[in-house]
């Protein structure tokens, strides 16, 4: 394999977009691509550990489930029917506060665990809420009290009543129950996660207050029978397709990209069904609105972080959108998260940084006056899990200090008295972000995932093994990590759904062409600095969405040009330092106005 030392690349770089759809909710929020570069490399030696390692790691278990412990663990409400099993441990939301949580907190984390243990206890789920069959319950009518301002005709939609919702829908049934249920057990993991902040924290911590530590939650709700109250149903509204939400959201800003809507003037979330559902936008807008009206807020019409600190508010929903529910428990946070994979190609390959400082001093108007909004919002996401995620029990309680104040909220726990360290959170940001084998045998996911990016990471083949099998991969960034294609296919086995694809200076070669062919829908590709040579071109041939494609490097001929002049989306291609002659390159100028060359300047240092 060719090896490049020091060299600075210098143009069009390997673009990563944070999700193909845009997000909108009240305070206007715009993802978009971001500006990405080829990175520096040095000479790095991989740390490589002993497979023993694994073997030795320090896993949390709940039931028959490993949890992560860079995650907050918390529970779903379960059916009667369900076989009772003790929780276990886990990084619990009042666990990872220390002692700053409150005993009603406590006593809430263990009412969801002696639901787990006994799921059919009627005292438990008569405190709940829950119903006596099934986890989820909901009645769907012929709609006829949706408001004035959608302009829906009565009896042209459903609506869908839930223990805490109400959701009004044009969307087919399948699509409405979904969603509808999704809400509820979303909305049970939010309590569990801020319950500081909820509105009936104080209501559960009065009724449990007496419950002793030894004393069993199922005798003791037998002597107390209560059942939580909350003050509204939240309202929902999904709409049936794109054109009839940008419609109801009318001349709302930025409305044709966005995929959901928080509106704090209609106290409502607006989504539409579409045939790939995204439970990422669902639970971003939803977190939004459970901070404006399932808290006692005291914003009544005034908007949160009028004048600093607006970083957070996006910030705590982009980090819900990590939000992985199973059959029984759900974990939020994680070194796997989607914004995170974002956030390491930005800052560890692009080198893309944004101090705290500079964060912190936007308001709502300020963040949204930004040139850079995208960046910006990308940063206070990656921020937020670093805050939470960073097994700082001080660095939660700030966030939940600042949530509060944000939303004025008076909540019943201990406060801070001092400012963070902002200039350290920076110094040790890279750190974060930055994960290892040890890492990824310590917080093993159990799940299949859609984004992975851990170039500028230390992560090995070792450490791989510990990622379970992804066949719905979109997006492979292994660049500069030491591994070879049985790594690479035993992820991916069937990559038909990648498309984008990062595998610069590994150890790959000419036996994964075969697992090319199948990559039919790549549209960016870069194996600079490989093994790969004129069959690799040949194995893409069928991937006839290619829009970029870096061979930098490699062993690739003249003999793949006639093959790259086909590609025909193909807007960037990079030969240099391959055998393509002077002659090629010149051939491949020619053969399309559109097509850039060689971006990149390399400049030996």
């Amino acid at each position: 394999m060719q090896k490049m030392q020091l060299i600075t690349l210098v143009g069009k770089g390997f673009c990563r977009a944070e999700g193909e759809n845009t997000r909108l909710d009240a305070f206007d929020r715009f993802d978009g691509k971001c500006e990405a570069c080829k990175w520096q490399s040095s000479n790095r030696v991989l740390r490589c550990l002993a497979t023993l390692i694994a073997a030795c790691a320090f896993l949390l278990v709940v039931g028959n489930a490993v949890i992560a412990a860079d995650r907050t663990t918390l529970f779903l409400p379960l059916a009667p029917e369900v076989e009772g099993s003790e929780s276990g441990e886990g990084l619990f939301a009042d666990v990872a506060l220390g002692e700053q949580a409150s005993p009603g907190w406590k006593a809430y984390r263990r009412l969801w665990q002696a639901h787990h243990a006994d799921p059919a206890n009627a005292g438990i789920r008569r405190f709940l809420g829950l119903p006596l069959k099934g986890d989820f319950e909901s009645t769907a009518k012929r709609g006829r009290g949706a408001p004035r301002w959608l302009g829906w005709k009565s009896g042209s939609y459903a609506q869908v009543d839930t223990a805490h919702f109400v959701l009004y829908s044009k969307a087919d049934r399948e699509a409405s129950m979904r969603v509808a249920e999704d809400l509820e057990r979303c909305y049970w993991v939010w309590t569990q996660m801020f319950f500081p902040l909820w509105e009936s924290s104080a209501q559960v911590s009065l009724v449990l207050k007496d419950m002793g530590d030894d004393e069993s939650v199922t005798s003791f709700l037998e002597s107390s029978p209560q059942r939580i109250t909350t003050r509204r149903k939240l309202r929902v509204v999904l709409c049936s397709n794109a054109d009839e939400y940008r419609k109801v959201l009318g001349a709302t800003p930025g409305v044709e990209l966005s995929t959901g809507f928080y509106s704090d003037k209609y106290k409502t979330v607006l989504l539409f069904a579409s045939e790939q559902d995204d439970p990422a936008t669902r639970r971003h807008e939803l977190v939004h609105q459970l901070f404006r009206e399932a808290t006692r807020s005291g914003l009544g019409r005034s908007m949160p972080a009028t004048n600093e600190g607006f970083w957070l508010i996006e910030g705590i929903a982009g980090y819900f959108e990590s939000l992985y529910l199973g059959p029984e428990i759900a974990t939020v946070g994680g070194w796997d998260s989607s914004r995170l994979q974002f956030a390491r190609y930005r800052l560890l390959v692009g080198g893309d940084s944004m101090s705290m400082d500079e964060l912190r001093q936007d308001g709502r108007e300020a963040a949204q006056a930004r040139s850079d909004i995208a960046r910006w919002y990308a940063h206070a996401i990656l921020r937020t899990h670093q805050l939470l995620d960073g097994r700082s029990a001080r660095d939660r309680q700030w966030v939940y200090d600042q949530l509060a104040t944000l939303y004025k909220i008076n909540a019943e726990s201990a406060s801070l008295e001092d400012e963070l360290d902002w200039s350290g959170l920076d110094r040790s940001v890279r750190k974060f972000l930055t994960v290892d084998d040890q890492h990824l045998a310590d917080n093993r996911v159990s799940y299949p995932i859609q984004q992975l990016c851990l170039a500028g990471c230390e992560v090995s083949e070792t450490g791989l093994q510990t990622i379970p099998v992804s066949p719905s991969l979109q997006w492979l960034d292994l660049s500069r990590l030491s591994i070879g294609n049985a790594a690479v296919q035993r992820l991916v086995p069937e990559p038909e759904k990648l498309e984008q694809l990062n595998l610069e200076a590994t150890r790959i070669d000419s036996g994964l062409e075969n697992w090319l062919r199948k990559a039919t829908k790549l549209n960016e590709v870069d194996l600079s600095w490989t093994k790969m040579g004129d069959e690799a071109i040949e194995s893409l041939s069928g991937a006839t969405k290619i829009t970029t494609l870096w061979m930098t490097g490699t062993q690739i001929s003249d003999q793949s040009l006639a093959a790259i002049l086909k590609m025909p989306d193909l807007e960037s291609v990079d030969v240099q330092r391959t055998k393509v002659s002077g002659a090629g390159v010149k051939q491949l100028q020619a053969g399309g106005s559109q097509l850039d060359v060689n971006p990149l300047e390399l400049r030996t240092q």
